[in-house]
């Protein structure tokens, strides 16, 4: 059995969520066996790493400080081993104007787009190009902030009259956003699995289904708002193509492990939206449901990631 840190909490708006997301993991590493050490990230956080001499680190932030490759630089520092994906793919990831940039110049169908910086928007005056990029995009478009999950700071504008408040929001959660086409189809999700030496595979694809209409911060963490379909109730051609695009991703973004592309099958076209390096682990989140409906169970599932990150012949995370 191995000595191990469970890190969680953190600083960023996801802060809740990861707590949440730790304890369940920490608690399944002990019913494995093993001696589990959970850190709330603070500023005393890399002395207790030092401390505790920790074989691995089970990475459990989601947001910024965890999923945008702060915490991953710092543990290579120490010489830690750790769970998901490296520093590189964490920052193309967590970042979606990297990530869909990465997309589509590897041909992957994502969202049209334009990138705005709130820098920009005083010292270059670039507020006067948001009305022609959004007639651009077409509407109804959609503002996002563009490192931040969970639907934070995310709102559908369906008239130029929207737009200005819209992009007030989510510069609100970032200094930098994201103007897309929205997407109107099937919203789908394929949490991918890559075990110690065998190749990545998606799990099962999940259909989310919102019951009030938008999969927003509390449809996603709240019980009973969202109901799943596992697999996914969609055609098994376009179930096949939606397959091979969240893998062309989750490789082309150079992740490792696990992670979760989110996608929307409009049509026979599955537009990926964003991946995620760090998943939840809640009793809501779509990773370990799918998980289960492969019958493997909540520990199993933990191990495996484990496992990945304590293979000594791993290759060199990005």
């Amino acid at each position: 059995m191995a000595r191990l840190v469970v890190l969680s909490g953190g600083h960023s708006m996801e802060r809740d969520v990861s707590i949440v997301t730790g304890r369940r993991v920490a608690h399944a590493l002990e019913r494995l066996g093993h001696e589990v050490h959970s850190l709330d990230v603070e500023e005393s956080t890399t002395e207790r790493l030092m401390e505790i001499e920790p074989e691995a680190a089970f990475i459990c932030l989601h947001g910024v400080g965890g999923e945008d490759g702060t915490v991953q630089a710092l543990l290579e520092t120490l010489g830690i081993p750790y769970t998901g994906s490296g520093p590189l793919s964490s920052i193309r990831c967590m970042d979606k104007d990297y990530a869909k940039r990465a997309l589509r110049a590897a041909g992957i169908p994502t969202p049209p787009f334009r990138t705005f910086l709130r820098s920009a928007m005083h010292e270059m005056g670039a507020a006067a190009a948001l009305r022609p990029a959004a007639d651009a995009i077409g509407y109804p478009l959609v503002v996002k902030p563009a490192r931040e999950g969970s639907g934070l700071g995310l709102a559908r504008v369906d008239e130029p009259e929207a737009l200005l408040e819209a992009v007030y929001e989510a510069f609100g959660y970032d200094g930098k956003i994201l103007l897309e086409r929205w997407v109107t189809g099937t919203e789908i999700t394929a949490p991918i699995l890559e075990p110690a030496g065998s190749e990545p595979h998606v799990l099962n694809l999940v259909e989310v289904r919102p019951r009030g209409g938008s999969y927003d911060f509390e449809a996603k963490y709240t019980p009973g708002a969202t109901d799943f379909a596992i697999p996914a109730e969609i055609p098994e051609e376009a179930a096949v193509h939606a397959e091979e695009t969240a893998l062309k991703s989750y490789r082309t973004l150079a992740c490792y492990g696990f992670a979760r592309v989110d996608m929307i099958l409009e049509g026979d076209t599955p537009w990926v939206l964003d991946a995620k390096t760090i998943p939840g682990f809640t009793e809501t989140s779509t990773l370990p449901l799918a998980a289960e409906a492969a019958g493997i169970s909540f520990e199993n599932l933990v191990e495996t990631i484990l496992d990945a990150a304590l293979q000594t012949e791993a290759p060199a995370k990005l």
